[in-house]
């Protein structure tokens, strides 16, 4: 396992929030976690898609920064390697 390429962000919106998650699963395959909802409420949802390649989640990753920065969010948290 690559521990140390694992990816967090974290963006928000008024009362809202979207966090995307670049990890491996337990067999080493690298997974994209996608979690939004409401901040200060218990409900949201999560998803897990998988990925090929690191680089394909990384390129998953940068077309959600797109999209979260266009629908006016703003990135709070960044954790992990990210160079986009």
């Amino acid at each position: 396992m690559q521990v140390e390429d694992w990816i967090r962000l974290r963006w928000e919106k008024d009362s809202r929030y979207y966090e995307a998650h670049l990890h491996q699963d337990l067999w080493g395959d690298w997974v994209l976690t996608r979690v939004w909802g409401q901040r200060g409420s218990r409900l949201g949802r999560v998803i897990n898609v998988p990925c090929a390649t690191y680089q394909e989640g990384m390129g998953m990753l940068a077309q959600i920064d797109r999209a979260r920065q266009k629908k006016g969010y703003r990135l709070v948290l960044k954790e992990g390697k990210v160079a986009f």
